[in-house]
């Protein structure tokens, strides 16, 4: 079943059925001010943090679902009916354009013409809602300027009947006290803690216990009425779907201290046959007079508003043209051009925290997560990636392991706290050194992270500096980046078991799988795999004693992982008590996906023993919905082995098909040459491809989730926990890296493609170091193996990266494999 289609033309996702099964969402802002809007209208703003700096509320997991939001209603005042400009809430009935004409899937019983055709259109930083219903044609865009900490609202309204129309138009969003835990537990503290008022056009919500903070929404025009109660707006006993205020045609005039406010402005619209309006609603962040005023003017010329949304527009089309491909997969070009660059870049920006399934509650950032997700932006983020390296320098341990969870202010020396005023409330105040956890809440992986994404940042962008760059650890003692790489790597090469497998302290990247403290077969691997990436470092810094300190490092990790072979695939690891996890005599998960490929990404495995993992990955794990992270399920409580045994099968980490390490996979077919499994696997996790299967997928098919129902589950095949996830980054760089083969070094760049036999090859641009590379790849043969290399028509040797060019030139690539 379908329920829209993508636009690639328009790099949007049009939903043309809005009575999807699930929330289909957006995120807008790529600064400060954020919102996360679904495609019924349904919404929340925040400014900087979603759990400290709410703007408007949301109520999660309700029912009706996923509200409030950002809504525009339409009353014709004629007869007093009203819709909504998105479909929700109001929720008129609908026939949805196909084929064969107009069609009913709700079963309404209606005449067609009574009923309206709604459609919404997500794009890169804008969401757009069209409706028509009974002669009325109207369109609300909704964006967030790259500067101005603000949301506009662009509203077109035409008449397409032949007579005149008297219409109201009203809108709505609800204010959140800014602290979400407040906002949801604390109503004596939050209601009456804030209040809202009416002057010259523009609403105002303040929080009277802090001066500082201020909300602002407004209009271009002057309007006829307003409310700026909550519950004056509504009325008693009813909702959204049918607010006292629309359904009478004008506002109360609501205003005061405490309780619950709102946005609601009105206008009165009278248009001829064929006539049409424009008006721009802006919400801020900022007082009225700060910044309220100001913005107003400045969108109420319709110019103005253009001209923000087209430099939107010009800013992500400046990150898509920064690596850009044409293959034979339409799929695969759709989502590395245009959808999982932008989820990849929304994790970089928002972290976890902000979702309609995680909506504030927990602040900060994980350290293994935003590690992963800036390896995978650094051509088209280069300053926000260098800005979270520097937090996750700062978040590091003298002894060389990440704090797992941290804020990245409490270690920002720049950071400038809010004034201290008197609160009745007491909120205690950690001393910074307090939030430096010990062993026990260590996780064995996060530090490694680290290594290989540095390394990333400084082989795209040059910047060979900032490995000399000091930055504090935790603790506050400096040490240059380098020296923190060389702390992450000693930590784990000190913390070892008796099987000479890494230790897995409280746990390693599967949170779930504790092993008792025992020891992980995957960080032994990713160590691996970190000093591959600390080596080309050292060696481009001349330091040849790390070079040979690390190398025996590495030869000694090889070795360990001859070891830890199971006979078809590698070992998981060891309990505290020495049982062995991840083999073929256990009852209860035999195998495990997330560690089989690190060592053939960390380049310790014999070819041979990494394409029999990798069979063996496709053939216990595999599935046409993704590759599962483990088989059989647990069904046996064992704390020794991990919460993963208390976990539903077929849920998350306990046989779900957890979508992150199924880019790893991706990674080892390509380094192996199987660029057709490579695809194969890509292909069966793949949203795009899932586009006509929504009554099993559920979410986005234009969005990776955090895991997909295992085989074990009746839910075999949904999504759940879409957007932010570890999976975008990790697929982009699956695809662009490995599978197209295109990887930057300290040293050049390479072009290594594993593609599927039958293409006949690709192309890509791809800007690096300030110039533009135009790569045409044609494949003869296999769809691996290079044999030529021209560099404007001039051989170059086929096992050489391609040097820098100078800054503002443009270099013919043409690459021959097979």
């Amino acid at each position: 079943m379908k329920y829209g289609y993508f636009d690639t033309a328009a790099d949007e996702y049009v939903v043309t059925r809005p009575d999807v099964p699930a929330s289909w969402t957006n995120y807008l802002g790529t600064k400060d001010f954020a919102t996360v809007i679904a495609h019924h209208g349904g919404a929340y703003s925040y400014y900087r943090s979603p759990q400290t700096g709410r703007i408007t509320r949301f109520r999660p997991n309700g029912v009706p679902m996923d509200g409030p939001g950002h809504y525009v209603y339409l009353r014709d005042d004629a007869d007093g009916d009203f819709w909504s400009v998105s479909w929700q809430p109001v929720g008129k009935p609908f026939v949805v354009d196909d084929e064969d004409g107009p069609s009913d899937p709700t079963g309404a019983t209606d005449p067609t013409d009574a009923r309206a055709r709604y459609t919404a259109a997500h794009g890169l930083g804008y969401t757009r809602f069209s409706c028509d219903y009974r002669g009325i044609e109207a369109s609300q865009t909704v964006f967030v300027p790259l500067e101005d900490d603000v949301e506009v609202w662009d509203v077109h309204v035409r008449n397409t009947s032949d007579v005149e129309r008297r219409l109201t138009l009203g809108t709505y969003l609800e204010f959140s006290f800014h602290t979400i835990t407040i906002d949801n537990q604390n109503l004596q503290m939050s209601l009456y803690a804030s209040g809202s008022d009416y002057a010259d056009g523009i609403i105002e919500y303040d929080f009277h216990y802090e001066p500082w903070t201020f909300h602002f929404f407004t209009s271009s025009r002057e309007p006829s009425s307003y409310d700026c109660s909550r519950d004056a707006f509504i009325g008693p006993y009813r909702t959204e779907r049918n607010p006292l205020a629309i359904e009478r045609g004008h506002g109360s005039g609501s205003s005061g201290t405490t309780q619950n406010s709102c946005g609601s402005l009105f206008h009165e619209l009278v248009l001829a046959p064929g006539e049409s309006v424009r008006l721009a609603f802006v919400l801020g962040y900022g007082s009225r007079d700060g910044a309220g005023r100001a913005m107003r003017a400045k969108y109420a010329d319709p110019a103005t508003v253009d001209a923000e949304l087209a430099a939107l527009r010009a800013h992500w089309a400046d990150k898509q043209s920064r690596l850009r491909i044409t293959t034979p997969h339409e799929g695969m070009d759709t989502m590395i051009n245009t959808w999982t660059l932008l989820q990849a870049e929304t994790c970089v920006q928002w972290s976890r925290f902000a979702s309609f399934v995680e909506v504030g509650g927990r602040v900060g950032l994980g350290y293994r997560d935003t590690a992963q997700d800036v390896m995978s932006v650094p051509h088209s983020n280069p300053v926000k990636t260098r800005s979270r390296i520097l937090e996750l320098l700062r978040a590091q341990t003298e002894a060389g392991y990440g704090l797992h969870l941290f804020e990245p202010a409490v270690f920002d020396p720049d950071h400038v706290p809010l004034p201290d005023v008197p609160s009745p409330t007491i909120v205690p105040r950690p001393d910074p050194a307090s939030l430096i956890h010990g062993l026990e809440d260590t996780c064995s992986d996060d530090h490694l992270w680290l290594v290989p994404s540095v390394v990333a940042y400084v082989a795209e962008t040059g910047d060979v500096d900032l490995l000399g760059l000091e930055v504090p650890f935790a603790e506050g003692t400096p040490a240059t980046v380098y020296e923190h790489l060389r702390r992450a790597l000693e930590f784990s090469a000190e913390h070892v078991g008796a099987n000479g497998v890494a230790l897995g302290l409280r746990a390693d990247w599967n949170d779930c799988l504790n092993l008792g403290g025992g020891e992980s077969s995957l960080v032994t691997f990713l160590h691996a795999w970190a000093i591959g990436a600390f080596l080309e470092v050292a060696r481009f810094l001349g330091r040849e004693d790390d070079v040979a300190r690390w190398s025996a490092e590495r030869d000694r990790i090889a070795r360990v992982t001859e070891e830890l072979w199971d006979g078809r695939w590698w070992l998981r690891g060891f309990t505290r008590d020495g049982v062995t996890i991840g083999s073929a005599a256990n009852a209860e998960g035999k195998i495990f996906l997330e560690h089989q490929a690190w060592p053939i990404i960390a380049g310790i495995a014999s070819r041979e023993r990494g394409e029999e993992a990798m069979d063996a990955v496709a053939e216990l794990l595999g599935s046409e919905w993704g590759s599962h992270l483990s088989w059989p399920a647990f069904r046996t409580v064992d704390d020794t082995v991990g919460f993963i045994t208390r976990v539903y099968p077929g849920v998350k980490e306990n046989a779900a098909i957890f979508s992150h390490p199924n880019a790893w996979p991706i990674v080892a077919e390509a380094l192996l040459g199987r660029g057709d499994r490579a695809v194969e696997l890509y292909d069966a996790i793949l949203p795009y491809r899932q586009n006509d299967r929504i009554e099993t997928r559920y979410v986005e098919p234009y969005a990776y989730t955090q895991f997909v129902y295992g085989r074990d589950h009746a839910l075999h095949g949904r999504g759940q926990n879409p957007w932010l996830t570890g999976t975008a980054g990790w697929m982009y760089t699956a695809v662009t890296k490995y599978v197209l083969g295109v990887r930057p070094g300290l040293d050049g760049l390479t072009v290594d493609p594993a593609i599927p036999a039958a293409w006949p090859g690709f192309s890509m641009r791809r800007e690096w170091r300030g110039a533009v590379y135009d790569i045409a790849v044609t494949n003869v043969g296999s769809g691996h193996g290079v044999r030529s290399v021209l560099l404007d028509g001039v051989e170059h040797p086929a096992d050489e990266p391609i040097p820098a060019a100078p800054a503002g030139s443009a270099v013919r690539v043409e690459v021959t494999v097979g």
